[in-house]
């Protein structure tokens, strides 16, 4: 949005005080509810919701709070959640226990709802956080929050600007609270499926390790002064001396930690042979002491993690921590097999990277070993059948079938580890590239090596990531760590549904036993085929040749890298074979072509799409290098491939856009006609919101490789976006049934035809006078939700409608006069300036002609009245402070911001009538008019492409809105390569040199132009 308004204008406030009437109507629609629920209950099954007396009461007590729209689309939320008593009450708790301001953003902001009962619906450990810390609401306004996982450094600057807060001074309690908050952002991307498994548990494993490096600068503090400290590396101590290091292994180690895992942890330190080896052992003991204490602790908010140490050496007779030397001499000459087969996931988690490195180096050739033996193998099979036997004693007789064990029961969970990591031992002695910790990521280079086939690959990746979902759920449910299926049938049914992923759902809980048991079969069939059955002839090989595992393979030879998919490509499509072989592809190019291939091969119709279409996988190549973005669209989906195919064919739909020839811009139905489709679509709406995102994405991804592969100008590639985000506005009115009496206008980026990947789409809805305000507000958030709720498509783009008057504390629908008023008497200097780009979109033409009109009298009260020059320049400051200094595409000085309030305040200044277009087009019409230098236009217009371009080939590569320059190394290299073709120019400074010195030139013109006395 440019420019943005002031804090206080973006505030969210609560409910608006409501009337008699309004509130009877509102416990009249909970009525009618209520009757829906009773007669229709939640979730498939009238046995699902299990008390309907209650859910009556507990809508009886929402009904004055939340508004009608809400009321009405709980029944189709509550469907969605496999808990809804528990998901009603607690969202009645919310409601009761919450301020007017949260509950004004509940009825405001759809998504919220669906947000919460999601959470409640699904796990009472996170619906009491939620409850205890309803900013987190509020939080996931910002689309950011869901958008992408988190790294463990944006984890760490978080969890800074927690403890800044200062609510909790016991580190441990603060840790763990941390941690549940987190959870609940992570959860929900899990919930809603923007996540994939491996996404979700790397996600987890990173906050872990964050939390971990912050129990560790604690212990080191809480030790200071007290022990024998290590001296500083600028003290003269060599690499790994005086230095500790956290280790993790198994699920943290391969970066697949559950919602409740142990976490196992080894502690290493160095040494120096001194004379104070001795204080130094005890102080890193202690340390590690100490890091174990916070760590495991029980506070209110319980511990933050459950700590395993007995996989350091000598198990639970070990010392906590010990010396590398000490640590390196066990795993060469005393430790057991499955104690080297558990190095096999061993990573650093903080502390001293060398020292974890050092130890790794040192350990691999006793866990990889090219002649391994079948005795190394059969005592890491004899522990794991012990651990099994050990189980069964303990449930007495064996299991029944409503206590399967998805575990350690036969084809479960460890059985499908255990089997990676065997294969991995076996032959990652002779094929490094095999050396992976995590287990799916394992299986795929299991299978590309030829070590399993095709189908055993299948049968093992869905069997593993159905059972670690499930694994998820039942954690979720009471935040326990448990692995076991429940025997009540009613948490069994809960369960059911809360598997109910990628429009696959369990009927009822025999669904989901049977589900369980037929994958677990099938491993279990795998698990005995590839080891046990082989034990006999490999055995008798031990003396000459040493063990070998051999999975099924349909005569598929291990060899070079991904040898599986080309020999599969050579005999179905020579040329997609001709295309992989190149040995002028860049890294990047064919490791990604390769992740685009293997995710193909996951189903025939995908495969078939992309054998179809060699040209278009050619075509591929070049977004493969560049664009990580557009990447991983072609990888989730590698059915889009057609998409590339025929972009050269297809309308970019850019000319169906808005053209500014007119005071409305020409409001229309979508251009495209599948957009077009969709209003009148017979199509159930669920089926219509998919449609809507899979066409969208289909647009996006074209233009994307429209910018890759063809080069063309910035503002041609954001008009492109822009008539893809106004035709999906379009249809989302079509979608709310193209309600009467509202139009709808544009502000920001999509008012100036600028918007662009990942920006949010700014709208102002305006409604006729007569019009029922209750039913178009109905028609409003369903158009929103249409745009901005996630689904298991995603997401269309996020819908801001902060910028109406008086912000979020304003009417969401505003009436003309209203907006006369509001103009006349209240709006700011600054909202002169935004609402040049107010433009209208679709609607009602008549009404929108009236707004325009309106909005004239704002720009006539400001041509004239004093003081208008110094709020401008204030506000720009104010936009400018709140970033300190960073470096920023809009708001840094001489930044895009400094450009776009010239050319705003010009055109209002001095009166121009047209102040439509791009930011080029408004800059050249103050030139003619006289009052901008055209020396200095031309100036700005250079400086606004380059800023403008950069932005959104940084956008392109990283998928993303981002600040400035992408710090990877070959993200930014690719940002400065496609910005330089684009702009057919080279940067002698570099690019960043390039930016700044525009970025300086530009602020000398803002200074000039808008200079204290104007």
């Amino acid at each position: 949005m440019e420019p943005s308004p002031p804090d206080q204008k973006k505030s969210l406030h609560g409910l608006a005080e409501e009337g008699p009437a309004a509130l009877d109507e509102r416990r009249r629609a909970a009525g009618r509810l209520s009757n829906r629920l009773v007669e229709h209950p939640p979730n498939h099954h009238p046995e699902h919701f299990s008390n309907p007396k209650d859910g009556r009461h507990d809508l009886s007590a929402l009904s004055p709070r939340l508004s009608a729209g809400v009321l009405e689309a709980l029944p189709g939320l509550l469907r969605e959640a496999p808990d809804p008593d528990s998901a009603l009450r607690m969202l009645e708790r919310l409601v009761d226990e919450s301020g007017e301001r949260l509950v004004g953003l509940l009825n405001r902001h759809y998504p919220l709802v669906h947000y919460a009962i999601m959470v409640f619906g699904h796990s009472r450990f996170l619906g009491e956080t939620l409850l205890q810390n309803t900013d987190l609401l509020e939080s996931l306004l910002n689309r950011s929050r869901l958008d992408r996982s988190y790294s463990r450094e944006e984890f760490q600057g978080a969890l800074k600007a927690f403890r800044s807060q200062g609510r909790e001074s016991d580190v441990s309690t603060l840790l763990a609270r941390f941690k549940r908050r987190e959870y609940v952002r992570i959860v929900l991307r899990d919930l809603l499926e923007i996540a994939p498994l491996a996404e979700t548990t790397a996600e987890i494993s990173a906050l872990s390790d964050a939390l971990i490096a912050e129990a560790l600068r604690e212990a080191e503090i809480s030790l200071q002064g007290k022990y024998w400290a290590p001296r500083n590396a600028d003290s003269g101590a060599q690499a790994g001396e005086g230095r500790f290091a956290v280790l993790s292994l198994g699920k943290l180690g391969g970066n697949e930690l559950n919602y409740s895992s142990d976490v196992d942890l080894m502690y290493l330190f160095g040494e120096d042979g001194s004379e104070e080896q001795f204080s130094r052992q005890e102080y890193f003991i202690r340390l590690a002491q100490q890091v174990t204490d916070i760590l495991s602790r029980v506070t209110r908010e319980g511990p933050v993690f459950r700590i395993d140490l007995r996989l350091r050496p000598r198990g639970a007779d070990g010392e906590l921590a010990i010396s590398l030397k000490q640590a390196l001499r066990y795993y060469t000459q005393t430790a057991q097999d499955w104690e080297l087969q558990a190095l096999i996931k061993v990573r650093h988690s903080d502390g001293d990277a060398g020292l974890t490195r050092a130890f790794i180096q040192g350990v691999q050739p006793q866990v990889y070993t090219e002649k391994i033996n079948f005795q190394a193998i059969k005592t890491a099979l004899v522990a794991r059948e012990r651990m099994h036997r050990q189980r069964l004693r303990r449930a007495g007789a064996g299991p029944p079938q409503s206590a399967i064990n998805i575990k350690i029961d036969h084809g479960g969970i460890r059985d499908i580890e255990f089997l990676v990591q065997c294969l991995q031992r076996v032959y990652g002695g002779s094929e490094p590239w095999l050396r992976s910790r995590g287990t799916v990521f394992a299986l795929q280079k299991l299978h590309d090596k030829g070590h399993i086939s095709g189908k055993e690959f299948h049968e093992l990746t869905s069997a593993y990531e159905f059972l670690r979902h499930l694994e998820h759920r039942l954690q979720l449910r009471h935040g326990q760590q448990t692995h076991v299926l429940p025997t009540s049938e009613t948490e069994l049914r809960i369960i059911a549904g809360s598997m109910d992923r990628g429009g696959q759902t369990m009927r009822d809980a025999s669904d989901l036993v049977s589900a369980v048991q037929q994958r677990m079969a099938a491993v279990s069939g795998i698990y005995k085929r590839v080891i046990f059955q082989q034990q006999t002839r490999e055995g008798q090989e031990v003396a000459d040749t040493g063990f070998a595992l051999r999975g099924g393979m349909e005569g598929a030879a291990p060899g070079a890298s991904n040898q599986q998919i080309l020999d599969r490509l050579a005999g179905d499509s020579p040329k997609l074979h001709e295309i992989a072989c190149r040995e002028e592809l860049g890294p990047l190019t064919r490791r990604n072509l390769f992740r685009f291939l293997s995710s193909a091969l996951t189903s025939s119709e995908r495969y078939a799409a992309v054998v179809r279409q060699p040209g278009a996988v050619q075509r591929a190549l070049a977004i493969f290098e560049a664009s990580e973005y557009l990447t991983e669209i072609l990888v989730r989906h590698p059915e889009e491939i057609a998409t590339l195919a025929h972009v050269d064919a297809a309308p970019s739909w850019a000319g169906s856009g808005y053209l500014f020839d007119s005071p409305l811009g020409g409001g229309r139905t979508p251009g495209d006609p599948v957009f077009a489709y969709l209003a009148a679509s017979p199509a159930s709406h669920g089926e219509k919101l998919s449609l809507l995102r899979r066409h969208y994405r289909d647009r996006e991804l074209a233009e994307g490789a429209r910018d890759v592969t063809g080069l063309r100008d910035v503002y041609s590639s954001l008009a492109a976006t822009t008539a893809a985000a106004e035709d999906a506005i379009a249809a989302a009115f079509g979608i709310a049934e193209e309600p009467t009496g509202l139009a709808v206008f544009a502000l920001g980026r999509l008012g100036t035809a600028e918007f662009d990947i990942a920006s949010d789409a700014d709208l102002l809805f305006v409604r006729g006078e007569d019009a029922d305000s209750e039913s178009l507000t109905r028609s409003v958030e369903r158009m929103v939700q249409a745009l901005s709720a996630y689904t298991q498509d995603g997401m269309v783009f996020a819908v801001d409608t902060r910028l109406r008057p008086r912000g979020g504390e304003g009417d969401l629908l505003v009436t003309v006069p209203q907006l006369e008023t509001y103009f006349q008497r209240e709006a700011q200097a600054w909202e002169a300036l935004l609402y040049t780009k107010l433009r209208f979109l679709t609607g009602d033409r008549g009404l929108g002609e009236r707004a325009l009109g309106a909005r004239r009298r704002l720009f006539e009260r400001f041509e004239t009245e004093p003081g208008v020059l110094p709020a401008v320049r204030d506000m720009r400051k104010k936009l400018e402070g709140n970033h300190d200094g960073e470096k920023n595409f809009k708001t840094a000085p001489g930044a895009t911001y400094d450009i776009d309030f010239i050319t705003s305040y010009l055109l209002v200044k001095h009166g121009v009538r047209d102040k439509s277009g791009t930011l080029r087009d408004r800059l050249w019409r103050c030139a003619a008019g006289g009052f901008l230098e055209k020396r200095d236009a031309a100036r700005l217009d250079h400086a606004a492409e380059l800023l403008r371009t950069v932005e959104h080939v940084v956008r392109l590569v990283v998928g993303r809105a981002w600040k400035w320059l992408p710090a990877a190394e070959h993200a930014r290299r690719v940002t400065s390569e496609l910005a330089g073709r684009i702009l057919d120019r080279s940067f002698d400074d570099g690019l960043e040199g390039e930016l700044e010195r525009t970025c300086a030139e530009v602020r000398g013109i803002y200074e000039r132009v808008l200079g204290e006395v104007g």
